[in-house]
């Protein structure tokens, strides 16, 4: 017969919940900041896109560091709205842990350089998908949709619609993730 001392199995309990519940407090929460959390770790599907200069970007480029990928396109308001505050984050994120990609769904280079122009997206990687062959691959079915990876290349956070992505909460959150 096993002899269970009670009082080391009552305090090993509360060892092991306040543990957990620091690791916990560690994560951060943006589910306030309107980013849902998926149930697993999803891996993340390729890119293979060029940006505006012609240069090709694949997830593969950006493992070890967080990056976040926003989906958009210049007829769509809400996209258009949040372009400066992807900048603005981007700008605020160390390149060397954080990356920011605006990934353009469809529309032709010289459209998203006409809109750009009338922008702030300074420091802001603008890739183009004209072929919009990438929305069924990260299953979007609406614009804008941004997706937060993790440095394993792992989508730990997605938001369906405008997010304010300069606020210093959500930059704070961010920076949590690794």
């Amino acid at each position: 017969m096993v002899e269970i001392n009670r009082r080391l199995l009552i305090v090993g309990g509360a060892a092991l919940v306040l543990a957990t519940g620091s690791a916990m407090a560690a994560e951060p929460d943006l589910r306030r900041l309107g980013l849902a959390k998926p149930p697993l770790a999803i891996e993340a599907p390729e890119l293979n896109i060029p940006d505006l200069s012609g240069e090709n970007h694949r997830m593969e480029d950006y493992r070890g560091k967080t990056v976040v990928v926003s989906f958009w396109a210049t007829w769509c308001p809400p996209c258009r709205k949040e372009m400066p505050t992807l900048a603005n984050l981007s700008r605020q994120l160390d390149p060397q842990d954080y990356a920011v990609l605006a990934v353009n769904v469809g529309d032709p280079k010289d459209k998203v350089k006409s809109f750009l122009d009338q922008i702030d997206h300074d420091g802001l990687a603008v890739l183009l998908d004209m072929k919009s062959e990438l929305p069924s691959k990260w299953f979007i079915r609406g614009l804008p949709v941004t997706y937060v990876l993790n440095g394993r290349g792992q989508v730990v956070y997605g938001a369906i619609g405008e997010r304010v992505w300069d606020a210093p909460e959500m930059i704070s959150g961010l920076r949590l993730i690794s």
